[in-house]
C-alpha cells in the first residue's frame, strides 16, 4: 500500500491552497476585474465562461517567468472566494438541454435515442418500462408489431429518409407495473448543429385530472360537451369507441375532434392527442421524470469493497472468459464501445475488462492520496483481485499514465502496453499546442488548481444547465473532424454517457483528472522494461510527431505509429483501427 501524501490535493477538500498572495496593491488590477466581471457573469451568461478562461489565460501571461505559480492578490482571492461561496448558494439552475427536458417534463416512462437505436437520455420510468439504460441500445421488442413500421419510419426520418416526425406508438412493457402495453408518443427532436435528429418517446398514460375540463374550457373555449369528448379522445384514441360510449354517431364524434383541433390550434390527431398530455401532465408537477443515477449500460458491472469502505467498479466487453485485456479511461470521455466491438472482442476470444478509475462512476476516490497515487491503489487490487496474470494493458490518453507507472514498478503485470491518444504527462510540450481552454485549465491544474476547480464548478453548472453541447463544443470545436463526430447523433449518445460516467460524483473528478495529465513521465518511459505501442492522432492539436519520435529514441521498446484521420475523439474515429491493435497485441502473446 502506498504512502505518498498529496503533491497536488485537490481544491474542493482544500480551498485554500496557500496560493501566492501578493501583498500591497497589484499590478494586474485591470486584469483582476476582468476575471472577477467574467466570472461573476458566468452565473447567467453562458459566453462569459469563455471570457474568464481568456482573462486567467492573460493573467498566466503576466506572471513572465513565473507562469507556473501565478501571484494572486488578496482582493481577488476574496472576491473569488465569495464567488464560490455563491455557486454553493445557488439553486441547482433550470435544465434547458432538450433532451434532458424531454424526459423530465413527463411523469411517466420516456426516453430519447440516437438515429441507431442508442439511449441518449432516459428517465427512471423509462429505464423500467423499456428496459433499457442510457448508453444502451433499446430493444424493438418493447415497440408492438402494429407499431413497428411507425418506430422504424421515425428512424429513418432521423437521417433524413423520410418525413414521419411523429407518430403514436403502443409499447410493450419490458417489466411489471405499466400494464399489458401502453401508448407513446414519439417525435423527432432536432438540436442545432447535429448532423441528424433524436427521437423521443414519452408515454401518453397520464391520469386526468378533476381539473382539466376546466382548463380546457377557460383556455381554449371548449364547450362541456367538446371538453367531455377531449377526454375520451385521450383516454380511447379510437373515434369509433368514442361514439360507442357516448352513444352518438362517429359523424357526430368527428365533426366534435375537428372542432377541437380547430379550437386548439392542433393540425393532426397526433397533435392534439401531444397537446392533451401536455395539459394532463402540468397536473402532475411534482411528479416528473426524476433522472436515474449513472450507472453500467452493459447491466454487468461489479464492486471490489476494500478493508477501508472504498470501492472499485468494473465492468466487461467481450468473450467473458477471454484472454485479458485491462483498458483504463481518460480524456477526453469515452466509455462504450462503437458499433460492432463487442462482437469483435467475442470473436477473437478476448475479455476487455474496464475498471472505473477512482472518483469515475461508481469507485470511490481517496482524497488523501495523491491522484496518481489513488490510481495505483484502485489498479494493484484489481489486477490482484480480478486478473492475477499478465495481460495487455490499454490506457486511452491519462489512463496510460497509471499503467506505465505500474509496468515500471512491476514489469510482470503487462505484457505489453497500448497508448491511445495524446497525454501532457507523456509529451509535456503538447500542452502549448492546445486549444485556449484545454491549455489554461490544464496549466491552472497543476499550479492553481484552486482555481482550476472554481472553474470546473462553474462549468458544471454551466452544463448542467445548457447541456452537454454546452461542453463539447468549447471542448472540441478547434478540429473539424471533432466536429464532425461530436454532431453525429450516434456518437453523442455514446459521448453523453461518458459524461455522466465522469461528472457522477461532481466537478471535483474533472479536476484531478487534470492534474493527473500533468503528471510527468520522463523517468518511467526511460524505465520502461515492456514495449508500448503508442497510437498517435495527427489531427489532435496536441500532437507532434517530432515530439512524439523522441519517445523511440529514448526507449527502443517504444513504437509510435501515427494514425491519420483521428484526433481527440480517435477512440470513436477510428475504433476498428484500435481493435485492430489490441486482438493483434494479444494474439501475439
Amino acid at each position: 500500500m502506498l504512502e505518498s501524501k498529496p503533491k497536488t490535493p485537490l481544491a474542493d477538500q482544500h480551498f485554500f491552497l496557500s496560493p501566492q498572495l501578493s501583498e500591497g496593491q497589484s499590478s494586474d488590477d485591470d486584469i483582476d476585474l476582468n476575471i472577477i466581471a467574467s466570472t461573476y457573469r458566468s452565473i447567467i451568461d453562458e459566453h462569459a465562461f469563455d471570457e474568464m478562461v481568456a482573462s486567467w489565460e492573460t493573467k498566466l501571461a503576466s506572471s513572465g517567468g513565473d507562469a507556473e505559480h501565478p501571484k494572486v492578490s488578496k482582493g481577488l482571492f476574496s472576491q473569488l472566494l465569495t464567488f464560490r461561496n455563491t455557486l454553493e448558494k445557488l439553486d441547482v439552475p433550470t435544465e434547458s438541454d432538450p433532451l434532458k427536458l424531454a424526459v423530465s417534463e413527463v411523469p411517466g416512462p420516456a426516453t430519447v435515442l440516437s438515429p441507431n437505436g442508442n439511449v441518449a437520455v432516459i428517465n427512471i420510468a423509462g429505464e423500467r418500462a423499456f428496459g433499457t439504460r442510457q448508453g444502451a441500445f433499446m430493444d424493438v421488442a418493447v415497440i408492438a408489431p402494429n407499431s413497428l413500421e411507425d418506430y422504424c419510419a421515425l428512424l429513418r426520418a432521423a437521417t433524413g429518409q423520410g418525413n414521419a416526425a411523429q407518430a403514436i406508438l403502443t409499447i410493450l412493457p419490458a417489466t411489471e407495473g405499466y400494464g399489458e402495453s401502453f401508448l407513446a408518443e414519439g417525435y423527432l427532436i432536432r438540436v442545432p448543429g447535429q448532423s441528424g435528429a433524436h427521437i423521443a418517446i414519452r408515454s401518453l398514460e397520464i391520469a386526468w385530472g378533476p381539473r382539466i375540463a376546466e382548463q380546457l374550457q377557460q383556455a381554449f373555449g371548449l364547450t362541456q360537451a367538446e371538453s367531455e369528448v377531449a377526454h375520451l379522445f385521450f383516454r380511447l384514441r379510437n373515434l369509433e369507441s368514442i361514439a360507442a360510449e357516448r352513444g352518438v354517431s362517429l359523424l357526430t364524434v368527428r365533426t366534435q375532434i375537428k372542432t377541437i383541433m380547430a379550437k386548439m390550434g392542433a393540425p393532426s390527431n397526433i397533435d392534439l392527442m401531444r397537446l392533451l398530455a401536455m395539459i394532463a401532465s402540468r397536473e402532475h408537477v411534482g411528479l416528473r421524470g426524476e433522472a436515474p443515477v449513472w450507472h453500467d449500460p452493459l447491466g454487468r458491472e461489479k464492486l471490489i469493497e476494500m478493508p477501508d469502505g472504498r470501492k472499485i467498479a468494473w465492468t466487461w466487453i467481450g468473450a467473458k472468459r477471454g484472454a485479458p485485456v485491462v483498458m483504463l479511461r481518460g480524456l477526453p470521455m469515452t466509455y462504450l464501445l462503437p458499433g460492432g466491438g463487442e462482437a469483435r472482442l467475442r470473436d477473437a476470444g478476448i475479455c476487455l475488462y474496464v475498471p472505473s478509475r477512482p472518483g469515475h462512476g461508481n469507485s470511490t476516490m481517496d482524497s488523501s492520496l495523491d491522484v496518481m497515487s489513488d490510481n495505483l491503489v484502485a489498479l494493484r487490487v484489481f489486477l490482484d483481485q480480478v486478473i492475477g496474470r499478465p495481460c495487455l494493458g490499454v490506457g486511452l490518453a491519462s489512463g496510460t499514465l497509471p499503467l506505465v507507472v505500474e509496468a515500471v514498478a512491476n514489469p510482470a503485470r503487462f505484457h505489453g502496453i497500448l497508448a491511445v491518444g495524446f497525454s501532457c504527462g507523456i509529451d509535456p510540450s503538447g500542452v502549448q499546442r492546445l486549444p485556449q481552454i484545454q491549455r489554461i485549465m490544464l496549466q491552472l491544474a497543476d499550479s492553481a488548481p484552486w482555481v482550476a476547480e472554481l472553474m470546473a464548478k462553474s462549468g458544471h453548472r454551466m452544463m448542467r444547465q445548457h447541456g452537454l453541447d454546452w461542453y463539447l463544443e468549447r471542448a472540441f470545436r478547434h478540429t473539424p473532424l471533432n466536429q464532425q463526430t461530436v454532431r453525429n447523433p450516434d456518437w453523442t449518445a455514446l459521448i453523453r454517457n461518458a459524461c455522466e460516467h465522469l461528472l457522477k460524483q461532481g466537478h471535483a473528478t474533472f479536476v484531478r483528472e487534470l492534474q493527473l495529465s500533468r503528471h510527468r513521465m520522463d523517468t518511467a518511459l526511460r524505465e520502461l522494461r515492456i514495449p508500448m505501442r503508442y497510437l498517435a492522432p495527427t489531427e489532435d492539436p496536441g500532437i507532434d510527431l517530432a515530439s512524439c519520435r523522441q519517445l523511440e529514441r529514448i526507449n527502443p521498446l517504444i513504437t509510435v505509429e501515427p494514425v491519420t484521420d483521428a484526433a481527440e475523439l480517435v477512440f470513436y474515429q477510428r475504433n476498428d483501427l484500435i481493435l485492430d491493435r489490441i486482438i493483434a497485441l494479444v494474439h501475439r502473446n
